[in-house]
């Protein structure tokens, strides 16, 4: 009997030290991992400089750069039939009129030969009254011609604009013929109905795709006469020489706003993360800790992101290693299970 008893409290003995080790051990584990402290009401995280190179964690100090804002607009890559017709009739009318006009021409001097011979009584008036009227159906079938181009021309410039009118009426226009030959394309653009493009503005940047990492430039050619029917929005013309916008595709503009340059930094997309709808970034303040900085307006540019006041120039970013340090300060957050408070 005394022997189970004695076996009974050698094993209890052992079960409670094998306890009290596993909590020195959770303990120890918990050291590892300090509370979040706060500055400015960001939290501070601390990482061991051997834990941040094993996880491979790398930093970026910021420079200042000056940002030009952009705003977005929608067109549309528009087709050549319409300025062809307008062209190939206004063509027409002038080889029309070269004729025309040669026979007026003609008509005229007939008539002052045949003034010359009636008043010396070489011809008779009749013939004379009948080539004075040729003369005069050649003249109102040259000034019907004149008024048709006339027209032609005016109804161009109310819908195309100047700059167009004068591609298509010159025979001899560089730009119309790159448009025919399929060298550049013409993009009707719309802006929104607030806005409208500067003087200076001569590039823009599209997309098919939407993507503003792949935007191509478009130049400037003219401001059309109407606005949009639907949006109400100014309309503008720009020509673009690649070859992979084609007729009918619409297309993401991106527009410089020129009077407007902001100070602030460029960050890369990895080192922003986001939580519930908040997006921030970690900054390291010295060798072993980090502050947690959330970040109010972030816009997304080529590059990455501009940050305009959060950040500035000196700042050494966390570049990689950012859901990392999110993580070590979600588990430094979470209370210690002997924490009775």
């Amino acid at each position: 009997m005394n022997q189970l008893i004695a076996v009974f409290l050698t094993c209890l003995l052992s079960f409670h030290s094998l306890s009290l080790l596993a909590t020195e051990k959770d303990s120890d584990e918990n050291k590892d991992i300090e509370p979040v402290k706060q500055i400015d009401g960001q939290g501070v995280v601390s990482i061991d400089e051997d834990i941040q190179q094993a996880s491979g964690l790398k930093t970026l100090t910021l420079k200042q750069v000056e940002y030009q804002p952009e705003f977005i607009a929608y067109g549309k890559a528009i087709s050549l039939s319409p300025l062809l017709n307008i062209r190939n009739q206004l063509l027409a009318n002038t080889e029309l009129e070269k004729g025309v006009k040669a026979r007026l021409n003609e008509a005229e001097n007939t008539v002052s030969r045949m003034r010359r011979l009636h008043s010396n009584d070489i011809i008779s008036t009749r013939k004379l009254q009948k080539q004075q009227t040729q003369w005069q159906s050649d003249q109102a079938v040259y000034n019907t011609n004149r008024y048709q181009s006339r027209l032609i021309i005016n109804e161009c410039q109310l819908k195309w604009g100047s700059t167009i009118t004068k591609w298509l009426t010159d025979p001899q226009s560089v730009e119309f013929e790159k448009l025919v030959n399929g060298n550049t394309t013409l993009l009707k653009i719309t802006v929104p109905v607030n806005r409208s493009l500067s003087a200076q503005t001569q590039t823009v940047y599209i997309n098919p795709a939407g993507d503003r990492n792949s935007a191509v430039t478009a130049t400037f050619v003219s401001q059309l006469p109407q606005i949009d029917a639907i949006s109400q929005g100014y309309q503008y013309l720009f020509q673009i020489d690649d070859p992979g916008i084609k007729p009918g595709m619409n297309v993401s503009v991106w527009i410089p706003e020129l009077s407007q340059h902001r100070k602030g930094v460029i960050i890369p997309e990895s080192a922003i993360a986001w939580h519930l709808g908040v997006s921030f970034v970690f900054i390291k303040i010295d060798e072993e800790h980090f502050l947690h900085k959330n970040l109010t307006d972030p816009v997304k540019v080529l590059n990455g992101y501009f940050i305009a006041e959060q950040l500035k120039e000196g700042d050494e970013l966390v570049v990689t290693g950012t859901q990392m340090l999110l993580s070590h300060e979600f588990k430094s957050q979470i209370p210690d299970e002997d924490d009775d408070d």
